[in-house]
């Protein structure tokens, strides 16, 4: 008879909307006593909330962004105008009340070329996006002080600069549709390879070219784990998760689906 073997789910996110005015009042009914807290702190308690069914969660999403963009110093509107910094108070609050929650946590949050911020004071953009980078790079760095694990960088495309000065130990890109996105780019700073199913012979193609130390199937069921454990160890097979809309039952089901049968 098959034994069956669980497979650790990996979450890369999941996104909160805008609540209603009554989830909005039923939240802060509930928050009597604790100090502070913004729409923002909503969407990361919620975020948290919803991941529940599995082990190691990881908050957030785009919908960090706005934050983001206001911890940077020196932009107005997203276009940078003046001498650059960053004010890390209000991202490391947020890193230390998460963390308040569950220790060991990862952050996900957009990766720099999604906050749409433009120069119209350095006059290079290589040297405007190293800049960008660098500035990420610090308020990961607070947030991690703060007792953050890691993080996840949402992305949309691969921005060799951003690799190049972002990805490491602690911070992970990961693509939001691997299926547009330049993975070999990727897999050139990093060894996690998040992909859906379909891509699974794709990524067996590269194995002897690329150092693939952990394999993530996203939105993955069984039988897509089981066809992957074919060509790799199971011990770097991982089911992959982020959710973007309806995510009340999407990781239940994710923890649902994450076993083989050998």
């Amino acid at each position: 008879m098959a034994k069956r073997r669980d497979i650790p789910v990996q979450s890369y996110g999941s996104e909160v909307g805008t609540p209603s005015v009554e989830e909005l009042a039923a939240w802060i009914a509930g928050r009597r006593g604790r100090a502070g807290g913004d729409l923002v702190t909503y969407q990361l308690e919620t975020s948290l909330a919803l991941q529940q069914p599995i082990a190691d969660p990881c908050v957030g999403g785009i919908f960090y962004a706005q934050r983001l963009r206001d911890a940077l110093i020196g932009f107005r509107e997203g276009v940078l105008k003046d001498e650059p910094g960053i004010d890390p108070r209000e991202v490391a609050a947020d890193a230390r009340a998460l963390v308040a929650e569950k220790k060991g946590i990862r952050m996900a949050i957009p990766a720099p070329h999604l906050l749409g911020l433009a120069d119209d004071y350095i006059g290079d953009a290589e040297e405007f996006a190293e800049l960008t980078a660098e500035l990420y790079a610090r308020l990961m760095r607070e947030m991690r002080d703060a007792g953050v694990w890691g993080h996840v960088l949402i992305a949309d495309s691969a921005d060799a600069i951003e690799l190049e000065n972002l990805a490491g130990r602690r911070c992970t890109f990961f693509p939001r549709d691997p299926a547009v996105f330049d993975l070999e780019l990727l897999l050139e700073y990093q060894t996690e390879l998040p992909i859906l199913p379909d891509q699974l012979p794709w990524a067996i193609d590269r194995t002897e070219e690329y150092s693939i130390r952990r394999l993530v199937l996203m939105h993955a069921e069984s039988g897509d784990l089981a066809a992957a454990a074919e060509y790799t160890d199971p011990e770097r097979l991982r089911a992959g998760g982020y959710c973007e809309q309806d995510c009340a039952g999407y990781w239940q089901a994710r923890v649902d689906e994450a076993f083989i049968l050998r």
